[in-house]
């Protein structure tokens, strides 16, 4: 086993099937006594919770953040755009979004391994690992919890399949935070700092200490902290130092490279494949000119984030950006941009396996149901030396939390804190690095602010943050309010090309959606007693 690999299937391990496995003694699976009677199942078991860490391979994030799209409604994303979610529809949602069940589901395996840890017959020291291990993955199933739906349910009974959840109250967005940060403390005391060799891929301390600057940030952020208590940023402020100062990790120099190889310094906590459990993005994501999908193209509405080279900001709300010193032409749109832009998607011309990318009508990229309506394909994640196929497997690694995310935390709390110098430091250590270089920024006040926001769009896009950022900072009224856009390529005779900015998708925003509703079945099931989130 070179990393952990999530080889166990969660049916084997008690949470998934229909029958309530605790009532029989299965001849088709473990038993639950065997399970905890033996020294290597246990392990095994925990194994299969990573299952419900689902990376971005796998979560259609980038379609509710607005930062890709794809004309089919895949994962139900379109119904938060057309403005008509509901607690009825909800579930028609992708599971990976609509975590409810899924999260549930993996904390009773949780409450099962708390019940039983005790009677395994392993080390006392081995034991406090693997329950440092569970708190970890219960921290990150909770965080993503109250990130979707507020304050959620605190559970820590083992209901039987059969039993009614009537009763079932929420807990507050504060207690549940002090629980997951207990979890959290508990994991980074109990953990090595880092995992390594077969054990890569596993829980460690700075893999939590890494959540907890996340976990923190966004309970300091104005969704959460309306009163704007600065002991919260200072908090955040802690938790994400409390990474930077050990020292162990660097940021790649190789942006696109840091996410289309092995492991790497830059990256704190990943999920790791193998040639078994692979993922498909390199099929499903690549041109369709090359054997793929063409799936989650990034919007125009994301491309026009990244800057000049000289660091102007090209487009702002689709208006080229009057600034005298922005160089960008709506007719040469791709040239002199951010480093970043060119690791990111793959637009008209850019270099691909031996050609060029023909987005166009009658385009090798053009045509078909797979063509782009943006004008863009996915670049980040896509390995070119890979071949495009759907029997490919892809086995390079997601990046949950890494060291660039860690210093924009860092930055964004120190200004919230007022130390503007310090906010400003550690979001040009990230525009610096080598492979980069961007101008440092320089901006104070609500404009350094407007920069925050600008610098994690750009360099955290389509990782899964900017859905939960316009969130937490309350300026999702603004920016999911905007239809997104594209940019539709034509070919002229002369072999010129003219490029045409389109709306592509109506948005509609209310309120309601900072959060997710809870579905009705859910709310029947308690007996009403499940509050529903404002709105619904």
């Amino acid at each position: 086993m070179k990393k952990l690999f999530i080889l166990i299937c969660a049916c084997v391990f008690l949470g998934s099937c229909k029958k309530d496995i605790l009532d029989i003694t299965p001849t088709d699976r473990i038993s639950e006594t065997a399970i905890w009677t033996d020294a290597v199942l246990p392990q095994l078991f925990i194994n299969a919770q990573y299952n419900a860490l689902q990376s971005g391979f796998q979560d259609h994030i980038q379609y509710f953040g607005g930062e890709a799209f794809i004309q089919a409604d895949e994962g139900g994303y379109q119904t938060i755009g057309r403005g008509a979610l509901t607690p009825t529809n909800v579930d028609n949602l992708s599971a990976t979004f609509n975590y409810w069940n899924t999260a549930y589901s993996t904390i009773r395996n949780f409450n099962i391994f708390f019940e039983k840890i005790k009677e395994v017959p392993v080390s006392d020291d081995l034991k406090a690992k693997m329950t440092g291990e569970v708190k970890f993955l219960r921290a990150f199933v909770y965080a993503k919890l109250i990130w979707n739906y507020g304050g959620v349910p605190i559970v820590e009974k083992v209901y039987n399949i059969s039993e009614t959840l009537t009763g079932l109250k929420r807990n507050t967005y504060d207690e549940c935070v002090t629980y997951i940060l207990k979890d959290l403390n508990d994991a980074i005391a109990a953990l090595p700092a880092q995992q390594t060799g077969e054990n890569q891929g596993r829980a460690s301390a700075d893999a939590a200490r890494a959540l907890k600057s996340r976990l923190l940030l966004y309970y300091a952020s104005p969704l959460i902290n309306t009163g704007n208590d600065k002991t919260r940023w200072q908090a955040a402020s802690d938790a994400a130092w409390d990474v930077i100062k050990t020292n162990r990790y660097s940021l790649y120099n190789d942006f696109h490279g840091l996410f289309t190889g092995d492991a790497n310094n830059e990256a704190i906590f990943s999920r790791f494949y193998s040639t078994d459990v692979s993922h498909n993005v390199g099929y499903f994501s690549a041109p369709p000119g090359s054997g793929g999908l063409g799936q989650r193209d990034p919007t125009q509405n994301l491309m026009d984030a990244f800057e000049m080279t000289n660091g102007v900001i090209p487009v702002i709300n689709g208006i080229r950006n009057p600034d005298p010193a922005n160089t960008y032409n709506e007719q040469d749109p791709f040239a002199n941009r951010d480093p970043r832009f060119y690791a990111t998607a793959l637009y008209n011309g850019a270099p691909y396996k031996g050609r060029v990318i023909q987005p166009y009508a009658g385009g090798l990229d053009g045509v078909g149901n797979d063509a782009t309506r943006t004008g863009y394909y996915l670049y980040k994640f896509i390995n070119s030396d890979l071949p495009v196929s759907a029997t490919t497997p892809y086995t390079y690694a997601w990046h949950f939390l890494r060291l660039a995310e860690i210093y924009l935390n860092y930055a964004e709390a120190q200004y919230n804190l007022g130390n503007e110098a310090e906010a400003r430091a550690y979001i040009n250590k990230v525009r610096a690095r080598d492979g980069v270089k961007m101008p440092a920024i320089t901006e104070s006040g609500m404009a350094l602010f407007d920069r925050i926001v600008h610098e994690r769009q750009v360099e955290l896009a389509l990782e899964g943050h900017r859905y939960y950022d316009v969130r937490r900072w309350k300026i999702a009224s603004d920016t999911e309010a905007k239809p997104l856009q594209g940019l539709t390529v034509t070919r002229n005779t002369n072999g010129t090309f003219t490029y045409n900015r389109v709306n592509i998708f109506a948005r509609t925003w209310k309120d309601a959606f900072y959060f997710l509703p809870i579905s009705f079945n859910n709310v029947q099931s308690s007996g009403g007693s499940l509050a529903q989130n404002d709105g619904y």
